[in-house]
């Protein structure tokens, strides 16, 4: 192998049609450090471009110089910054009396960035970072990025031809130029991935949206996963007339969670001889009983050993009302645990005056939608799919300081979730 190929090789260029000089020098552009690789690019052409001869002799097509200095960006070399003068052969048709220049697959025509560079563009934009660490990296302006991002997002419209057996909805906050405030989106819960990504969650669009598909086709979803909106819930039994409607646990139990918070915050003033109690062992409070620990420590604020569990008790006895929510808060979370619904039901019916309104308030929607609840206990689904993309979503938005363009924001998201190829 010459040395020629082996750099062709190094610099993963697959045109054999280029020649490298074996000259390699460093340069400093723009504060930059540049190794710069120079050659050039000939061969016999097939035929003319201009008038379609064909190439049989050197009475048709000649070679007419060279066309110098097409600087072409190309992937770093030992994380330096590298560019490719690359001399490209001119050529002369005697037929139509017209030049054209000789093309590589290296880089597009009237373009300077290389495909390989683009290749990489499109790896690195299914990476959780921001644009312009991405064109930082790459050597490359954010135009750049953003124009790569426009390319993508023209085919991001996922069409399927066929409904999940098995879905879960939520919502997340969307960009400003979409219909409405938040951005419904549908996971597959047999394949653990995105469905598709509406950009509202409006009861007359999610309609609309589902309609496209027909009636037989909506009725061989078995089972729908959400949160208490009570919009999804009735479009759900609106079209999907086989589905099991379920609760996702999370959403029942960070409503009993928020009531029992709080009735803690309440009891949080200054004049409450027990406010930094209340304040600093909140956790405690929250946590599952049967998690609370039996090992004593040294505690700064009763000043002496003392365990968890004796810490909530001490705490919960100090207002009559807090310990009747943390008992019945309790109950519902270790009920869930169990996967024990008579229990559950048993709590929420339970005629129990003593417990906070705010918590009073999460039965009464417990109540409402206990049929529900109920298919939660009796189906083995839940929105931790859904969930963990709404986390990836919101990481997504922090890293970039937020999307204006909703279709540069969903072709980012199937690009890491890896639903799309760039």
């Amino acid at each position: 192998m010459s040395n020629n190929d082996y750099i062709l090789n190094l610099l993963n260029i697959k045109d054999s049609n280029i020649n490298i000089f074996n000259n390699i020098e460093e340069r400093v552009i723009k504060n930059r450090n540049y190794k710069i690789i120079e050659g050039a690019l000939t061969y016999i052409p097939e035929y003319c471009p201009c008038c379609g001869i064909v190439n049989e002799s050197h009475n048709d097509i000649i070679k007419w110089g060279f066309k110098r200095n097409c600087k072409i960006k190309i992937p770093k070399i030992s994380n330096c910054y590298s560019l490719l003068i690359l001399h490209k052969q001119r050529f002369y048709c005697k037929n139509c009396n017209n030049t054209f220049i000789a093309e590589t697959n290296l880089v597009d025509k009237y373009k300077n960035i290389s495909n390989n560079t683009e290749l990489q563009i499109s790896l690195e934009l299914m990476q959780k970072q921001s644009e312009k660490d991405i064109a930082t990296r790459l050597d490359v302006s954010v135009s750049k990025i953003d124009r790569k991002l426009n390319e993508i997002s023209s085919h991001t419209v996922l069409r399927h031809s066929t409904l999940p057996i098995s879905m879960n909805w939520d919502e997340f906050k969307a960009t400003k130029d979409t219909n409405g405030k938040m951005a419904f989106i549908i996971t597959n819960n047999d394949k653990g991935n995105i469905f598709d990504i509406n950009d509202s969650r409006k009861s007359r669009d999610l309609e609309k949206y589902f309609k496209r598909y027909s009636k037989k086709e909506r009725d061989k979803v078995k089972h729908i996963s959400m949160d208490f909106y009570s919009g999804y819930i009735f479009l759900a039994k609106k079209l999907f007339k086989n589905a099991n409607i379920s609760i996702d646990r999370f959403h029942i139990v960070i409503q009993a969670y928020n009531a029992l918070n709080t009735t803690r915050v309440k009891l949080c003033y200054k004049s409450n001889p027990h406010y930094n109690k209340l304040k600093d062992y909140w956790k405690l409070i929250v946590k599952n009983e049967k998690d609370l620990s039996n090992e004593k420590k040294y505690s700064r604020h009763f000043k002496k050993e003392i365990s968890q569990k004796e810490i909530v008790q001490f705490l919960i006895n100090t207002n009559s009302t807090l310990k009747a929510t943390y008992e019945c808060y309790q109950g519902l979370i270790n009920s869930l645990k169990e996967n024990n619904f008579n229990k559950f039901y048993n709590i929420v019916f339970y005629q129990n005056n003593i417990i906070s309104d705010k918590m009073k308030q999460v039965l009464i929607l417990y109540k409402e939608n206990i049929k529900y609840i109920e298919n939660s206990f009796k189906y083995d689904i839940n929105n931790g799919i859904i969930e963990g993309t709404n986390n990836l979503i919101k990481c997504l938005k922090r890293i970039a300081f937020g999307y204006r363009k909703y279709d540069h924001f969903i072709a980012r998201i199937f690009l890491i979730k890896g639903i799309i190829k760039g």
